[in-house]
């Protein structure tokens, strides 16, 4: 635990967190923000929201497909620009009382990054997997689980939309492995499982709370998803616990959107094939 000379506040941050530096007279700030578990989530949802809304309708008015751009490229161009808004709020927001360099701590990357995020995706690829997929054939043979009384495996996860929604490659890498990765690890990571530490939440707890509601706010995208995300925040927060930082988690989340969004369509698109031979 770092300890400052003459400090007041209790200070649960091993030396080689970023946190662990900040000054005294900021720490109540962050102790104090508990009010962001909601807020930060909701207005990340209203900018997402809102700047599609905005960019659909300029999209139209342009003259929709005839501007080169499909509906569904204008959707994620909105998302992508709604997550963009949220870093900008959060650094503005956080800067006020010194706290936005930890939030934020990406650079530089350092080798202890790196095999934090190859665990997290081989945790996600050998454990984390079957256990979302065992989850979910409990959900679909039990009709208390679903709103539908039982579903497919469609039903509970879009992730094959992306591959449907008509946006370009280049708009599927920029929303799917950097605007959300980043914002998100933010928010969830960058800032709310540290807040809960300096609240003299256990690192266990701190890690298991904050992956529940980074699982919650992906319910839209089905129970599959959601539970796989839980899975994901449990191993990006012991990565960033462990290193002290933030870049570890990003580039593990950067990995499993890669592997989740591109590596495994592919992988599926072969076993056709290859069960044909």
């Amino acid at each position: 635990m770092a300890v400052s000379q003459g400090s007041q506040t209790r200070w649960p941050f091993a030396r080689h967190d970023v946190f662990a530096g900040l000054a005294e007279p900021h720490r109540m700030r962050v102790i104090r923000s508990l009010p962001g578990m909601i807020v930060w989530p909701a207005l990340m949802f209203a900018l997402i929201y809102g700047a599609q809304l905005a960019i659909i309708i300029g999209w139209a008015m342009a003259g929709g497909p005839a501007t080169g751009l499909s509906e569904g490229g204008a959707t994620f161009l909105g998302i992508i620009l709604g997550y963009a808004g949220l870093a900008i709020v959060m650094w503005v927001w956080m800067k006020r009382y010194k706290v936005h360099r930890p939030v934020f701590s990406i650079f530089p990357l350092r080798l202890t990054d790196f095999v934090a995020a190859a665990l997290t995706i081989v945790f996600m690829v050998l454990i984390a997997s079957p256990l979302t997929l065992s989850f979910h054939e409990f959900a679909m043979s039990n009709p208390d689980m679903t709103l539908s009384g039982g579903a497919s495996r469609d039903d509970l996860s879009n992730v094959d939309d992306f591959a449907g929604a008509g946006a370009s490659l280049w708009l599927v890498i920029g929303l799917t492995l950097i605007a959300a990765p980043i914002v998100e690890e933010i928010l969830f990571r960058g800032w709310m499982l540290p807040m809960m530490m300096a609240r003299g939440v256990p690192p266990i707890f701190a890690i298991i709370i904050s992956a529940l509601a980074f699982g919650l706010v992906h319910i839209t995208q089905g129970l599959l998803v959601m539970t796989s995300t839980f899975f994901l925040a449990l191993a990006l927060g012991a990565a960033r616990v462990w290193t002290g930082r933030l870049a570890a988690p990003i580039l593990g989340h950067v990995a499993n959107n890669a592997w989740a969004v591109f590596a495994v369509p592919y992988l599926i698109s072969l076993a056709p094939a290859a069960g044909g031979n």
